[in-house]
Formats: structure tokens, C-alpha cells, sequence
């Protein structure tokens, strides 16, 4: 329990921390005009180059490599690749030691952003990728219905089976078929447990 506890605070630290670097960000950008490309190139470098380089980003979050050589090692490979804004921000970022928060920093860009531009903020789950006309007609029919930007991202989740699961800001709607098996055997245990009810009643009634 205590592992656990301390794996919350520090969790919760870092959502934390990576409010405060976001909004940051965003007050650098929105003020330059330059936040839609700044996010991209942001997303670009986590899938671009540390999805791809696992051992890179090990590199840049190890506590053992000093924020001097992080910063040569930024400068070598991003300068003049990048923008000195995201650049700069990434030596920032390293210079505090929280380059181990940055795809959590990037989130929190996403969602605060999302907020400045109004946007509803909807994660899609399926078993399997959805193609890519399916994203764009369900965002359409999102959109629709409320009346609202819809910034929409999705995941592989095999362990659903099929159907989706939809995270629309904090609530969840859940038409995955685990979910409907889960309720189809609750629903089986239920009827069999009042079955049982019944018969004892029965048997105590005529005793």
C-alpha cells in the first residue's frame, strides 16, 4: 500500500508539474502566434524521434547525463531542424530536470489548449485501428451533436474484443463487447442467485 501511495503522490506531482510547463508553453506561443505549428512540432518530436529512439529518450530522462551535455546533445541534433521556441523549451524543460515529464507535459499542452480553443476533447478506444474515413465521420457526427470543435485521438485496446469505448472530457460511454459480456454475466448471476432465493423460500414454505 505504501508503493502505491507514494506511485499517486508522485503521479499526481507530475501532472502537477506538467500543468505549469504547459501553460508556460502556450503563454510563449500564443503570444508569438505560432502555437499550432510550436504543438506539432512538439508532437513530432515525441513520435517522430522518441518513439523511434527508445535509448534517446532513456538518454535525455537519465539523471546521470548532466543537463549541459542534454543541452549539446539537443543542440547538435535539433538546431536549425526545429524551432529555436521548441528547441529553447525542450533546454528549459532539461534544465529543471523534467525531461522525464515530457509526454506528460505534451499532453497537458493538448488539453489546455484544447480548452483555450473551446474544443471537446474526446478519446476513441476500439480493438483494432480505426481507419482513417471512420475518425473523420465519427468526429463529423461528435461535432454535430455538440455543437463544438472536436479534437479527437484514438487507441488500440485488443482486451475490449470489439465495439468502442468513448472518453468525452471525465465521462465514459462504454459499448465495448467486454463491457456487454461483463453485464451479460452479471446479469446471469443475478437470475440465478433470485432462482436460488426462490427455491429455498419454496422449500422453507412447505417444511
Amino acid at each position: 500500500m505504501e508503493d502505491d501511495n507514494k506511485s499517486n503522490g508522485f503521479n499526481a506531482g507530475q501532472q502537477y508539474l506538467s500543468k505549469i510547463y504547459a501553460k508556460a508553453f502556450l503563454g510563449v506561443t500564443e503570444k508569438a502566434g505560432v502555437t499550432e505549428t510550436a504543438v506539432a512540432e512538439l508532437d513530432s518530436f515525441l513520435v517522430d524521434v522518441l518513439n523511434k529512439l527508445p535509448n534517446f529518450e532513456a538518454l535525455l530522462c537519465s539523471p546521470r547525463v548532466s543537463h549541459e551535455e542534454k543541452e549539446r546533445i539537443l543542440d547538435r541534433g535539433f538546431a536549425g531542424k526545429m524551432s529555436a521556441t521548441v528547441l529553447n523549451f525542450l533546454k528549459v524543460v532539461s534544465r529543471h530536470n523534467r525531461l522525464d515529464c515530457l509526454r506528460a507535459i505534451v499532453r497537458a499542452v493538448h488539453q489546455l489548449l484544447d480548452q483555450i480553443r473551446g474544443r471537446l476533447e474526446v478519446m476513441i478506444t476500439t480493438a483494432v485501428p480505426m481507419p482513417f474515413d471512420v475518425m473523420s465521420s465519427v468526429e463529423s457526427r461528435l461535432t454535430t451533436t455538440f455543437g463544438k470543435a472536436i479534437s479527437l485521438t484514438s487507441r488500440v485496446d485488443p482486451t475490449i474484443v470489439g465495439g468502442f469505448v468513448i472518453r468525452i472530457g471525465d465521462t465514459v460511454y462504454d459499448g465495448s463487447v467486454h463491457n456487454r459480456l461483463n453485464r451479460m454475466r452479471e446479469e446471469t448471476l443475478a437470475q440465478s442467485v433470485e432462482q436460488l432465493r426462490g427455491r429455498m423460500d419454496r422449500l422453507v414454505a412447505a417444511t
